[in-house]
């Protein structure tokens, strides 16, 4: 449960976002969740800190590594074209994961699929081993994205967030991001409806995905 001060800076809207998927998930076939879609600008990403590199994964080298993140998910965004980069510090070790890639993106957690500018990349599925949590990982792997980004001419880097998870609302914040979008989902069973998507109802578990497609943050808005 968040603290009062987190509380306070969620607002209202948060805090009854952060009790429907609550509820929800204690339901057990029934889900909610309120997203907010955010794009970062490359500009506010912040440097490699010295003793860190940056370079792209294949699935054969993941494979030798043991990260939170289900074989069935790698396969998923390997096979949608994302790239996998990986942090190591000065000793080689692998400090965390991330993924990034110029879309259209289908989520595993939920049947959407975003589709992103040709000015932006999309990223998802951040990881950083627990010892490593207290350092500078998440400052490398955001640099990693910004020169993958850089490389491929994409000045945003764009992803969704839960309207509740406020540490990385703030993160994302802290580097400029801009909020171009919310969608709220519903699941029924096997049933998964999004007011924003088309079409809105799908089918979970070989239903089709539900397309959602994002305008640049220059016209902060998005469209079905």
């Amino acid at each position: 449960m968040p603290d009062i001060s987190s509380l306070k800076l969620l607002g209202a809207a948060g805090i009854l976002s952060y009790a429907a998927a609550r509820l929800a998930a204690k339901a057990g076939m029934i889900g909610y969740s309120r997203l907010l879609l955010v794009a970062v600008p490359v500009s506010g990403m912040p440097e490699m800190p010295r003793g860190f590199r940056v370079a792209p994964m294949s699935a054969a080298e993941l494979e030798q590594h043991s990260i939170d993140i289900s074989p069935a998910v790698q396969r998923l965004r390997f096979a949608q074209g994302m790239t996998c980069l990986a942090a190591f510090n000065r000793k080689d070790e692998l400090v965390g994961v991330t993924w990034v890639g110029a879309g259209p993106f289908e989520e595993d957690a939920m049947p959407i699929r975003f589709h992103v500018p040709a000015d932006a990349g999309w990223d998802a599925g951040l990881w950083i081993k627990p010892q490593f949590r207290m350092g500078r990982g998440f400052a490398a792997l955001w640099a990693g994205t910004a020169q993958w980004l850089q490389a491929h001419d994409r000045r945003w880097s764009m992803s969704w967030i839960a309207d509740y998870n406020l540490p990385s609302i703030l993160s994302h914040k802290r580097m400029g991001a801009v909020t171009v979008g919310r969608i709220m989902t519903f699941r029924f069973f096997r049933w998964h409806y999004m007011a924003e998507g088309h079409p809105r109802l799908v089918r979970m578990h070989g239903g089709k995905a539900a397309d959602l497609r994002m305008e640049s943050p220059a016209t902060p808005n998005f469209c079905a």
